[in-house]
């Protein structure tokens, strides 16, 4: 299957069945492990901030997980229904400051950047849609 799609409830605990999904969709397209690892790690991090910040601590929301396998690429869209935010506007991290210096957080969405090769956000029918596209070596 080139395309899957999971929903989960705003719920930290719920992520580990993103990620399983992500396992058995990189094995069944011979995905090498690395580009795996990137795509598991880029979701936890775009889902954490998703469960922590756009939904109230009682509020139950759906999000939606879809990947879609291409000869050359993986691409996942991300959908809630949260407040409008676009992370590609938030201020990115100062990495040359000390550690003990930073403000905590700000960091999810530049590994996000870092591991994948696109990254896009819109707008649409009131949810927020984030695309992450990471091209996958030549077999």
């Amino acid at each position: 299957m080139d395309r899957v799609e999971v929903r989960i409830v705003n719920r930290l605990e719920d992520i580990s069945r993103v990620a399983d999904m992500v396992e058995r969709f990189g094995a069944e397209h011979s995905i090498p492990g690395p580009a795996v690892d990137d795509l598991n790690v880029a979701l936890d991090e775009a889902l954490s901030n998703i469960v922590s910040y756009a939904y109230r601590p009682t509020e139950q929301g759906e999000i939606v997980v879809r990947l879609d396998y291409r000869t050359s690429e993986v691409q996942i869209e991300i959908e809630d229904a949260g407040p409008p935010f676009d992370p590609l506007q938030a201020p990115g991290p100062d990495l040359d400051k000390p550690l003990h210096e930073r403000p905590i957080g700000g960091l999810g969405i530049h590994f996000i950047k870092s591991l994948m090769d696109e990254v896009a956000y819109i707008r649409l029918d009131g949810k927020n849609r984030l695309r992450l596209t990471k091209r996958l070596p030549a077999a």
